[in-house]
C-alpha cells in the first residue's frame, strides 16, 4: 500500500511541475533577465496583507535593482483574487500556481519553489535569485548582490554537525555557483534526521561548499506581544530581515493582524 501511495504521489508531483505558464493565470512575468538584477520570489498563501508590507519593505531596504515575483499557492479563490489585484495595482509579476498536491505543509511550500525554479528561474536564468516566505521582511538597507558576489549563497542556516542547508524561506543564490546544479527545495530525511524545506539541496549543493567560508545572518527572537507561543507572540530577527511567523495561520492561534500591521507599518 505504501508503494502504491508513493507511486500516485509521484504522478501528482510530476503533473504539478509540468503545468506551464500558458495553463495558468499570470501577469507581468519577465521573459528575460537583465544584468546585475536580482529576482526575489515569494510564495503567497491566503494572506494579501503581508504582501503589501513585503513590497514596501523590499522597496525601502533592498538596495539592488530587483524583480519581485509572487507565486500564489493560496487554496482560497477570494484570496487569489485579492493577491492578484495587489500585483496588478503595483505592477508586480504574478502567477497563480496549480492546485497543490499537498495540504499546507513544508512539502506544499517546497514543491511550489521547485515549480518556480523549473519553470521560471531555469528558463530565464537570472544572475541572482532567491526565495522568501510571505512573512519575511527586510528591515535594514543592504545589498544582496554584494553578498552573493562574495560567497555565492546567502540565507538562513539550518542543520547540525552532519549536514546543513539554507532554509527555503530565506535563501539567495548566484547563478554562477548553481548553474550546473538541479536544485531541489523539498524537505527530506538525511540519515535519521528530518530536514525542512530546502533540505534536499544538501546533497546536490551544500555538501560541496565549505560552510566556514560563508557568512550566515545571526538570529534572535523579539516579542510582538505578551505571550510565550513562538508562532503567535514572537518574531525572529535574522540579520537584516524579520520573520513574523505563521503568516498562513497553519497553527491556530489568537489573531495577531492588528499588532503585526501596526508594527510593520512603523518600519516604512
Amino acid at each position: 500500500m505504501f508503494f502504491v501511495s508513493n507511486f500516485i504521489q509521484n504522478i501528482k508531483d510530476k503533473a504539478f511541475l509540468k503545468t506551464g505558464f500558458s495553463q495558468l493565470e499570470h501577469i507581468n512575468i519577465p521573459v528575460k533577465a537583465e544584468a546585475n538584477q536580482i529576482h526575489i520570489i515569494t510564495v503567497a498563501y491566503n494572506n494579501e496583507t503581508l504582501l503589501v508590507h513585503q513590497l514596501k519593505l523590499l522597496q525601502k531596504n533592498v538596495s539592488d535593482s530587483f524583480v519581485f515575483i509572487v507565486a500564489d499557492n493560496s487554496p482560497l479563490e477570494n484570496k487569489r483574487i485579492a493577491i492578484r489585484k495587489i500585483c496588478e495595482e503595483n505592477n508586480i509579476a504574478y502567477v497563480g500556481l496549480p492546485k497543490n498536491p499537498y495540504k499546507m505543509s513544508s512539502r506544499s511550500h517546497g514543491i511550489c519553489i521547485n515549480w518556480i525554479y523549473k519553470n521560471y528561474i531555469s528558463q530565464i536564468k537570472p544572475a541572482y535569485f532567491g526565495f522568501i516566505d510571505h512573512d519575511i521582511f527586510p528591515v535594514k538597507k543592504h545589498s544582496l548582490i554584494d553578498l552573493l558576489n562574495k560567497q555565492g549563497v546567502y540565507g538562513t542556516w539550518q542543520g547540525n554537525k552532519e549536514f546543513w542547508y539554507l532554509w527555503a524561506g530565506l535563501c539567495f543564490f548566484s547563478r554562477d555557483l548553481v548553474k550546473n546544479t538541479e536544485l531541489d527545495f523539498m524537505p527530506t530525511t538525511i540519515g535519521t534526521k528530518q530536514a525542512d524545506t530546502g533540505g534536499a539541496n544538501w546533497e546536490v549543493l551544500f555538501s560541496t561548499l565549505d560552510k566556514e567560508k560563508i557568512e550566515f545572518p545571526a538570529s534572535h527572537y523579539v516579542n510582538l506581544r505578551e505571550g510565550e507561543i513562538t508562532q503567535s507572540d514572537k518574531m525572529e530577527v535574522i540579520g537584516d530581515w524579520l520573520h513574523t511567523f505563521n503568516g498562513s495561520y497553519w497553527m491556530d492561534v489568537k489573531p495577531k493582524e492588528n499588532e503585526l500591521n501596526e508594527y510593520l507599518k512603523k518600519l516604512y
